[in-house]
């Protein structure tokens, strides 16, 4: 009799969308963590868009905030040029939060005005509330995705397959990610090949470098005239909270 099959937990990760996802980011370039998250944000800012009048819940978490965080503003733009709409998504969603950050302002003046008119005797501790507008609820729902995606590397940081897709492929995991890794204790085989990449990264500086100071025509490799531009990037990250 044919013993079953039993599948391992490590199997089933693999045949998961996390594996699937990993497997398209290390086909890219840069960091597959980052591009993976921001992927992650476009996708879920179209979604808004498209079913914000629709959605109670977006509308609450958008009004409770009084808006968007400057790059998810940005990339609010560029989604509903993608959708191929006119703007009529935005004017939508923008309507109302613009009342009511007049509401706001109108209150924030208001409450500075008594302040200013009370004399120092009577003056009490009055705060003026603000938003803290460096960030929005999808920040939140980015940050939640970057930890998703984190666990799942981090998981699967001691699978040959995936040690060696991410050998061979142009990506390198980014500083800030590589230190989230490192702090959660991953794979030493990952991060053994991290620093491998980074140390033909370096390379590629060092030469670039030293053929400046050759007069006459540079031979440069097309990886060395990058260098410089991915050793930034491997410190820039793309994500922003």
């Amino acid at each position: 009799m044919t013993e079953p099959f039993i599948e391992d937990d490590m199997t089933r990760a693999k045949r998961g969308i996390s594996w699937v996802r990993l497997e398209e980011a290390l086909r890219g370039t840069g960091c597959p963590v980052c591009s993976q998250i921001e992927r992650t944000e476009q996708h879920y800012l179209e979604g808004l868009l498209y079913e914000y009048v629709l959605d109670v819940g977006v509308r609450k978490k958008l009004h409770r905030q009084h808006g968007f965080c400057t790059r998810h503003a940005k990339l609010a733009l560029m989604a509903e040029v993608k959708l191929g709409s006119d703007g009529l998504h935005l004017a939508t969603m923008f309507e109302t939060v613009l009342e009511e950050n007049i509401a706001l302002l109108g209150q924030q003046v208001k409450l500075i005005e008594e302040i200013a008119a009370e004399t120092n005797k009577r003056k009490k501790k009055k705060t003026v509330r603000s938003v803290d507008a460096g960030k929005c609820f999808v920040c939140d729902f980015v940050k939640n995705a970057e930890e998703i995606t984190l666990h799942s590397l981090l998981y699967l940081s001691d699978d040959d397959e995936l040690i060696a897709e991410y050998k061979d492929s142009k990506t390198l995991i980014c500083f800030r990610h590589v230190q989230m890794l490192a702090k959660e204790k991953a794979s030493p085989r990952l991060l053994h090949a991290t620093i491998e990449k980074v140390k033909k990264m370096k390379n590629d500086v060092s030469n670039f470098i030293m053929k400046h100071d050759y007069q006459g025509a540079h031979d440069y490799t097309r990886y060395e005239l990058d260098s410089y531009l991915d050793a930034v990037n491997l410190f820039s990250g793309q994500m922003r909270w």
